[in-house]
């Protein structure tokens, strides 16, 4: 019950409006407000209680004669959609997993051997202290390298034994 008791201290706080340009349009608005509310006030100043009644039952005709014109016109009219329904459908590519077909290899058997090659010079860079920095340069400039290379021997040799 503490914060009841709270709010009703608080005092109702309107958001800050910050530009010009807002300010100007809220006025404007304000006083589009008061001149229609006048305009209307004159109106309806001369009707008298009968005239008053008869406006409102026409008001409530009127709308509840749209409004049963609308329900009747639901249930009676034709089957026109208005919007279609099309299946969703899934895409080919998504039931593909990327593995070879038909157990064939992606890569050549001289690729493979160019690529351990490479590896094979790659691993006698790293292992001697003198070439050490030309291993790093290669590594950093091309990262992942050497992952790709073990990947790509990995994946000669799963189907090379099959």
């Amino acid at each position: 019950m503490k914060f009841l008791l709270k709010n009703k201290n608080r005092k109702a706080q309107e958001p800050a409006v910050e530009s010009k340009v807002a300010k100007g349009m809220q006025a404007l608005y304000r006083n589009l407000q008061c001149t229609w509310a006048t305009y209307m006030e004159k109106l309806t100043a001369k009707l008298s209680s009968g005239n008053w009644k008869i406006v409102l039952v026409l008001f409530v005709l009127l709308t509840g004669g749209y409004n049963a014109y609308l329900i009747l016109n639901a249930f009676t009219q034709k089957e026109i959609k208005s919007f279609a329904v099309t299946p969703i459908k899934k895409p080919e590519h998504l039931t593909q997993t990327g593995d070879a077909k038909n157990g064939a290899l992606q890569v050549s058997e001289a690729e493979y051997l160019r690529i351990r090659s490479f590896r094979i010079y790659m691993d006698s860079l790293l292992g001697s202290p003198s070439s050490k920095p030309v291993y790093d340069s290669i590594t950093n400039n091309r990262p992942g390298l050497m992952d790709s290379v073990r990947f790509i021997e990995n994946y000669y040799e799963q189907f090379k034994n099959k």
